[in-house]
């Protein structure tokens, strides 16, 4: 493929080079002297942003096809939050969010219809592109998938939006104002982004058709962006890049009392509103998070955030979160098994695990788990030995995903070069699809192994030891027991032939299978009961 730098605001075509950023303070101190003929004019002619004509602008989030209903959901897309939020105020804004169930007004009077995707949804995003260019509207799409995909993505809207968007939304809108949008929008050839942007609640809740929530409902925050980090299964070192910037803890403060005020309705049982921490990675600068920490302990809030093991080991951060109102932490263990961390680059030490998970239980803190499964190095004995510590640990809410080699990582590009991708279907990208070529087993074997694994998670046993044995043990059985139902069905799905992998001579074993057990249910698991 050719070598390139992306699109600079001039209209220069992109090449098949996928997009990817570093914000090393090396790529810092050059990124703005490479070539820069490719942005002045665009700055020289920046017009205040209020000069701009009134648009109104419609901003979509789609719902994958295959993707489950969860009451897990945050009020509002993070990406679409912050790009209200530094929107112009002249500009009247409506968002349609499918997670929710919004409809969507083709024939609405919109000026810009702008659509933020993933690679799981990026499916029905272009088919809500493609709808809205027949009605005559002008779209605008970005988000991680079309930033990585951008030659797939040019022929469903009228123009790109690639990276993070900050520097050049009001440029874009000023294009779009003045009946001049240019076909791409490349942030590698405008200023870094070296602050993020606070967001502005009352704004997104204008423009949503959300209404008051109490505690069952997370309102979404973030304190953070960026991860030094380098897994290759993750987006964000090619995406947001790795530079870690901090709001300051009066800001935090801010928002979050008008996050509170704007979307929270208090009730006899429900006195704190909880808040989701999107954060990247909480736990990169310990004073910094200190700091932030001690402002959030103010505000009377329960929150969740993701956070790296090794940051759990300092007794202070934890205390800290806990007392400032952190109720769960969702931690990336991947695996239990040393050796399969250094293939994905996974910083991490195995045998640390259980002592830093029962250190945060004894201070009031649940730890959530996410753990990978690769059937190129995972055996079935990797399974077991998953589980055993799982249920040993009393992870909360466990979440089990089959290894997805999204566009944009590391993973994806290693992944492809070798040909072991056996799906580019984006509506499978789920994390619950074999997409991985499954060589050393039967797909179909697989998929219901790791699946019934999954379910022995939430194994009634297991349950109640989980409850048992962690702080706010409410959550802890409402949402196991949800966890536990929806698996149920998702087992029942694979077997009836709903779900399958499409790989091999699995498809053919479906027809036998279908209706009755499949090999592996001689040995009946404990949790299907």
């Amino acid at each position: 493929m050719q070598n390139t730098d992306g699109i600079s605001p001039n209209g220069h075509q992109p090449s098949a080079e996928k997009f990817s950023i570093d914000y090393s303070s090396t790529q810092l101190a050059t990124r703005w002297s490479k070539d820069p003929k490719d942005y002045a004019h665009t700055y020289d002619s920046l017009r205040h942003p209020e000069s701009a004509r009134p648009l109104k602008i419609l901003f979509v989030v789609p719902k994958s096809k295959k993707e489950d209903d969860t009451n897990q959901k945050g009020l509002f897309s993070m990406a679409i939050g912050v790009l209200i939020s530094i929107t112009p105020t002249q500009h009247k804004l409506e968002i349609a969010d499918e997670l929710f169930n919004d409809e969507i007004n083709y024939d609405g009077k919109y000026d810009l219809v702008c659509i933020t995707a993933r690679t799981m949804n990026a499916t029905r995003a272009y088919e809500i592109a493609d709808e809205f260019r027949k009605h005559g509207k002008k779209v605008i799409m970005g988000g991680v998938h079309v930033s990585f995909n951008y030659e797939e993505a040019k022929p469903h809207a009228d123009c790109i939006v690639i990276g993070e968007a900050e520097n050049l939304w009001t440029t874009v809108l000023q294009d779009a104002a003045d009946r001049q949008l240019k076909p791409f929008y490349n942030s590698r050839h405008f200023p870094p982004v070296l602050e993020v942007p606070a967001l502005d609640y009352e704004r997104i809740f204008n423009a949503s058709k959300r209404g008051k929530v109490d505690t069952r409902k997370s309102i979404p925050i973030y304190l953070t962006r960026g991860c030094p980090h380098e897994c290759s299964f993750c987006v964000t070192p090619n995406f947001i890049g790795r530079l870690y910037r901090v709001q300051t803890p009066e800001s935090v403060k801010r928002q979050i009392e008008d996050a509170k005020r704007v979307f929270f309705k208090e009730t006899k049982v429900s006195s704190k509103p909880w808040f989701m921490l999107t954060d990247e990675n909480l736990g990169v600068n310990k004073k910094k998070l200190w700091d932030v920490l001690e402002v959030v302990k103010e505000c009377n809030i329960n929150f969740s955030t993701f956070i790296s093991i090794h940051f759990l080991e300092d007794p202070k951060t934890v205390r800290l979160l806990v007392e400032a109102g952190c109720v769960m932490v969702l931690v990336g263990f991947e695996s239990v098994n040393q050796e399969r961390l250094a293939l994905y680059n996974k910083k991490g030490d195995v045998e640390q695990y259980a002592r830093i998970v029962e250190q945060c239980r004894k201070a009031g803190l649940n730890v959530q788990g996410n753990f990978l499964v690769n059937p190129e190095v995972d055996t079935y004995e990797d399974m077991d030995q998953t589980e055993k510590f799982i249920k040993a640990n009393h992870i909360m809410m466990p979440i089990y995903s089959l290894i997805t080699p999204y566009p944009g990582t590391e993973l994806y590009k290693e992944y492809k070069a070798k040909g072991l991708l056996a799906e580019e279907d984006w509506d499978k990208y789920t994390a619950n699809y074999l997409v991985v070529k499954c060589t050393k087993f039967d797909p179909l074997d697989y998929q219901i192994k790791f699946t019934e694994h999954y379910l022995a998670f939430y194994s009634w046993p297991t349950i109640f030891k989980r409850v048992w044995n962690n702080p706010y043990k409410l959550i802890n059985f409402v949402t196991s027991f949800m966890f536990r139902k929806n698996l149920q069905t998702q087992l029942k799905y694979i077997k009836s032939g709903k779900i399958r992998p499409v790989q091999g001579d699995a498809a053919k074993k479906m027809g036998a299978v279908n209706g009755k057990e499949s090999s592996l249910k001689k040995e009946e698991h404990e949790t299907v009961s």
